[in-house]
């Protein structure tokens, strides 16, 4: 029996910065932030078929994600870890620690996302109008029903078909014997089967954000876009109208860190992958430590490798060494 060769793509992914780069394929304006200390990696795999996207992304470190959503699509993801409750997903605020598909409600403006260190957290990307076609051909229009008012599915074809067949295809995509089409199609079936199913059915909705964790969100927003900008909390506060308890409260039950704490962070990976991209360096003229740190906005070389060091284990040297290295070896 022959097998088929597919065009999968494979993105290795060293920083927040290449994994917010690959967001942006498919949303907008895409911020990460690490919610572990250490260094991040991991893969994105993108799997494209005749009409629809298959993604798989593997990291290393628990991430929040969030991003301003594109028109178009439907998003159909899921949880392929084998222990659902330890590497759990919370998805526009919602914990989800069961077998279900999540993300797919149009109404969705925005991309809420975390993802526990070690998820396997899969989507299927579907054009609206094909999505709809697809329901007229198996006579499951009522399913748009579910689409429009809810968030979150749970049933039984999703633990027993939609997540095992999954499962297997991310694993055996190198040996299998069915062409692109035949797997389109088996994973739209069974995809609209987990709809129409009422075998152990359950649903959930997304929940209102409230004003300060949608101001956590900002300031997440507005660190990664302006990596080169100070911001103080006062200066948070000014450009989201919320007071210091608000911002400082929303940082603090939306991601366990202050909102200085985030704005670090964020800071302190987009060192990190700039000190690791030779292009970078040379594009605005890095050659030291010190440089890298002044063009972030860090003031204070101890401070700044103290900080560093705290977040990836090593110091800023080092990593500044490691990269040159390589760069020894083309």
């Amino acid at each position: 029996m022959s097998t088929f060769v597919y065009s999968q793509l494979r993105f290795g992914i060293k920083s927040t910065v290449d994994m917010a780069a690959i967001l942006n394929r498919q949303f907008i304006g895409a911020s990460v932030l690490s919610l572990e200390k250490g260094t991040i990696g991991g893969d994105v795999q993108i799997f494209p078929l005749p009409n629809i996207r298959l993604v798989l992304i593997e990291l290393n470190r628990k991430v929040a994600f969030c991003a301003d959503r594109k028109v178009g699509s439907y998003h159909f993801s899921v949880n392929l870890s084998d222990d659902l409750a330890s590497d759990s997903v919370v998805a526009q605020g919602v914990s989800i620690s069961r077998p279900a598909i999540f993300g797919f409600n149009k109404e969705l403006k925005d991309l809420d996302l975390q993802l526990s260190t070690g998820c396997r957290f899969c989507s299927i990307v579907v054009p609206d109008l094909f999505l709809l076609n697809k329901l007229a051909e198996y006579g499951a229009t009522d399913t748009q029903a579910i689409l429009d008012k809810f968030n979150i599915l749970s049933s039984e074809p999703v633990s027993s078909s939609l997540i095992l067949y999954l499962s297997q295809l991310w694993s055996n995509l190198s040996t299998s014997a069915l062409s692109s089409q035949l797997i389109e199609d088996e994973i739209l079936s069974i995809l609209i089967e987990c709809f129409v199913s009422t075998d152990n059915r359950k649903v959930g909705v997304a929940i209102d954000r409230r004003d300060r964790h949608e101001a956590a969100l900002q300031v997440l927003a507005l660190t990664s876009s302006s990596p080169t900008k100070p911001f103080e909390i006062q200066d948070l506060c000014s450009l989201l109208h919320q007071s210091r308890t608000s911002v400082f409260n929303g940082c603090k039950e939306k991601f366990q860190m202050s909102p200085l704490q985030v704005v670090r962070s964020v800071r302190l990976h987009q060192v990190r992958h700039a000190l690791m991209d030779t292009e970078f360096c040379v594009e605005h003229n890095i050659l030291s430590v010190s440089d890298v740190a002044s063009h972030f906005g860090f003031v204070g070389r101890s401070h700044f490798a103290r900080y560093y060091k705290q977040e990836f284990l090593e110091m800023p040297s080092q990593t500044l060494s490691d990269r040159r290295r390589s760069d020894q070896s083309f």
